[in-house]
């Protein structure tokens, strides 16, 4: 029997890897990788990181490590709920403890550092679980640990998608321990990690994922059903049926554990996110080309292999400095497959153990590679129309980190076909797989060959893609040098890779030294990518206060003001995403949300990830969102005098105070306008005052009266983020207006008793005041799909529990058993 920590050829050399050496190959790679990051005390970069990321985790520690769990966030868009609209990113996750133990931006990026060690051993443990001695999961475990699909994503800043691609061979693997040995530990092990993946809020990339290891399983089990002789096969049939079974209900468990985060994030996206106004309303045409933006084209394709064909818009590196010449607006990460990873995967799917799982593992590749490629094939279009969900989702190319896992799984595969397959010396070139990699390699130098005499370049802009944007011609004519250099690396790292192969399936090298130039190749050819993609950002420098946010944050802190908001109107743009004077915990008018109300954004008018919309600027607007200053840039409003000026990145800016309604008011009129369009067209009138008049989006509730056009005054005693409290006094019954989000889930007492939060001037809140006198009004948010969901993953964390400790339950009743029959 073969010790668990070797593997070799029967009768041949053996390769010893213990465990200590694989763990310390992933720690020197990841340290290789994020050196600059960890032994310093900056920022990693991420520029969705800077746009919102850090302000919505800054919020969530602040509350956290104050001992509150915020349910609300007010500091922009006119207020978001936490967990619905999903603010606070991956808010519940086992890294938010990091946020207790460090700053924030720090916890940032050790967030994804570890989760890109983790990459590593969960690629490890899903090779073991295959069947795969030690040498081979550690090579295949360093392959997706330094996957560029995976790595890359933190110069963008999307650490979900980073965060889901760590976990996959997690999944995988928990699948399989479930369907090869299902017990009571394999299903909560498969449940913690559906949650895991399901908490970290990237429900697309999960949905991706899931499908795909369901995919898996339905292939496992018919695998199982169809082993052996066929006299057996209905007993088998049941086999698998309960494992399948077994496999679902593990995973629902799963779901049900995060049922918290995915239950309130449904019913939201569904009805109230702005990604309503692209799927749900959209006309057929509008859904489709909404559905199939950001997705891969045939440029992408070749970059799978040469990384500089396509180029980057601003990586770290000469190849990748505004050399993007694709068909999408701008590209900040890649999708290198890697030549060694490649050739290994192309070698190992001709292998013969577990034949099935290698051309399942291609299959997949494959499907989901033509599936970023969105209307370029149509197997987009059959998952759009046939499987449920795909409509709401945008970014095909999202799915590239499964066409990166399976190929990396089939890479594994062939690498243990070289630790356990015995040499042939003479036989490697004139086999299938010997062909396949001369043939891969001969593909190499044509493109070199056509790439150097201009050929290619010519072939594909005149065939493939013909550029009409100058910008892109240009930036083509930038990455020419380097295509051509990425075809020689290719070329050169592919040869030395068959090289290594050929002479392991020959004999002439030691296994040792066969296993060990594959694992530097991989790791010099994934690295010199990855390290362009991942940068340092100086914190103390990017959040030091200007003259302008000390001058709010003192008016917001020495109590002089209620609570207002600030309409940052620096840039002249329409698509800047800056939230920063949010972090400084100002409240600002606009700002960046991916799932920002609906209602709010048809508000201020705006369109795709502006930030700035048609209406941000209008009078109206602006008076009846509480803004109370507004941050220029360059040009000021005729006739003012700022309050505050200072020369930052965005050159000289000034403060300015503006007449904004404070943050709750009494409305004199009220009038019923229950289509909103028509309520949007009265507040942009000239001649609507929203100090005065409130637009009610349904009469209030029969017997119930304004009435009187009652005056009042309005003090703030409490402002908190998910409770508010304010003093009220009014000559008769009145409409108090609160310049807040209306959301389900804000409820009101006016002196002690319920009253009903109304939606008012669109978005906003309103609740009646039912006579004169002195009031004490107090709002609080509830969160009540949260609150409800919140009971279903406690019963699902109980079920899971009684699983982890079943085999200990069994051993103790067993033991009682023995002790009672020795008796």
């Amino acid at each position: 029997m073969r010790h668990p920590g070797k593997s070799g050829p029967p009768g041949g050399n053996v390769v010893r890897v213990p465990f200590w050496l694989t763990a310390g190959v992933f720690l020197l790679a990841t340290v290789f990788l994020f050196a600059d990051f960890i032994f310093s005390d900056q920022m990693l970069y991420g520029a969705d990181t800077l746009a919102l990321g850090y302000m919505g985790r800054a919020f969530l520690a602040e509350q956290l490590t104050s001992g509150d769990l915020p349910l609300w966030v007010p500091r922009l868009l006119g207020g978001v709920p936490m967990f619905e609209a999903i603010s606070g990113g991956d808010a519940i996750y086992p890294t938010s403890l990091l946020y207790y133990v460090t700053d924030t931006y720090r916890a940032l990026g050790w967030k994804l550092v570890l989760h890109v060690l983790a990459g590593g051993f969960f690629m490890y443990g899903w090779a073991r679980s295959l069947g795969l001695g030690r040498p081979a999961a550690t090579v295949g475990g360093l392959a997706w640990l330094m996957a560029p699909v995976m790595v890359t994503l933190t110069l963008g800043g999307n650490d979900g998608k980073l965060m889901v691609a760590a976990l996959t061979p997690l999944v995988f693997w928990a699948a399989e321990s479930v369907l090869k040995r299902p017990s009571g530990r394999s299903a909560a092990g498969l449940a913690g990690a559906v949650a895991l993946v399901c908490l970290t809020t990237q429900f697309q990339t999960a949905y991706y994922l899931f499908g795909s290891v369901g995919a898996y399983a339905v292939f496992r089990t018919l695998q199982m059903w169809r082993a052996g002789e066929a006299a057996e096969r209905r007993r088998r049939l049941l086999r698998a049926n309960l494992l399948m079974g077994a496999f679902l209900g593990s995973s629902l468990l799963g779901a049900g554990l995060a049922s918290f985060q995915l239950l309130p994030a449904f019913q939201y996206v569904g009805e109230y996110s702005r990604r309503v106004a692209t799927t749900v309303d959209a006309t057929p045409e509008e859904a489709i080309a909404y559905a199939t933006s950001w997705s891969y084209h045939p440029e992408e394709v070749v970059a799978l292999a040469v990384p500089e064909f396509v180029g980057n818009s601003g990586a770290d590196a000469d190849w990748a400095q505004g050399t993007y010449w694709g068909r999408n607006a701008i590209k900040l990460n890649h999708e290198y497959l890697g030549i060694t990873v490649l050739v290994l995967a192309l070698f190992g799917l001709l292998g013969r153990r577990r034949r099935g799982l290698r051309w399942f593992m291609g299959g997949l590749s494959l499907v989901w590679l033509l599936f970023t490629l969105g209307t370029h094939t149509p197997v987009w279009r059959i998952f759009y129309e046939v499987v449920p969900g795909i409509s709401l989702f945008r970014v095909p190319a999202i799915a590239a980190f499964l066409v990166n896992f399976a190929a990396v799984t089939v890479f594994a595969l062939g690498v243990e076909d070289l630790v356990r397959e015995s040499p042939s010396p003479g036989r490697f070139l004139a086999g299938r797989r010997g062909r396949l990699l001369a043939g891969f390699l001969g593909l190499l130098l044509l493109g070199l060959i056509l790439q150097a005499s201009g050929v290619l370049g010519n072939l594909w802009t005149s065939v493939v893609y013909d550029i009409a944007d100058p910008r892109k011609l240009a930036a083509l004519t930038a990455a020419t040098p380097f295509i051509t250099r990425g075809f020689m690396i290719a070329l050169l790292t592919g040869g030395l890779t068959c090289a290594a192969v050929w002479a392991t399936m020959e004999g002439r090298i030691p296994l040792t030294a066969a296993l060990a130039a594959i694992t530097l190749l991989v790791a010099i050819d994934l690295g010199r990518i990855d390290r362009a993609f991942i940068r340092n950002w100086d914190y103390h420098a990017w959040t030091a206060p200007t003259a302008n946010t000390r001058f709010l944050e003192q008016r917001r802190d020495t109590g002089a003001e209620a609570p207002f908001r600030v309409a940052d109107l620096r840039i002249e743009g329409t698509n800047d995403q800056n939230v920063d004077l949010a972090m400084y915990g100002l409240d600002i008018i606009a700002g960046h949300h991916p799932n920002d109300l609906a209602r709010y954004r048809q508000l201020l008018g705006l369109q795709g990830s502006q930030s700035r919309g048609a209406n941000t600027a209008h009078p109206n607007v602006l008076r009846m969102m509480n803004v109370k200053y507004l941050v220029l840039s360059g040009t000021s409003p005729p006739g003012a005098q700022p309050v505050s000026s200072a020369r930052t990145d965005y050159g000289d800016e000034a403060v300015y105070a503006y007449a904004g309604l404070d943050r709750a008011w009494i409305a004199e009129e009220v009038v019923v306008m229950e289509d909103d369009d028509a309520a949007l067209a009265r507040i942009l009138s000239p001649d609507f005052d929203p100090a005065r008049e409130a637009i009610l989006a349904a009469p209030l509730t029969s017997g119930e009266e304004v009435g009187g056009r009652g005056e009042g005054a309005v003090e703030w005693q409490l402002f908190e983020p998910d409770e508010r409290e304010l003093r009220v006094s009014t000559t008769g019954p009145a409409l108090l207006i609160i310049s807040e989000n209306w959301f389900p889930g804000w409820v009101a007492d006016v002196n002690g008793e319920p009253a009903e939060v109304h939606r008012a001037n669109l978005t906003l809140q309103a609740v009646r005041i039912p006579a004169a006198g002195e009031h004490t009004v107090t709002m609080r948010f509830t969160a009540p799909t949260f609150r409800r969901a919140l009971w279903i993953s406690a019963g699902a964390a109980v079920v899971v529990l009684a699983l982890l400790a079943s085999p200990h339950l069994r051993g103790l009743a067993g033991r009682r058993r023995r002790r009672a029959t020795a008796t």
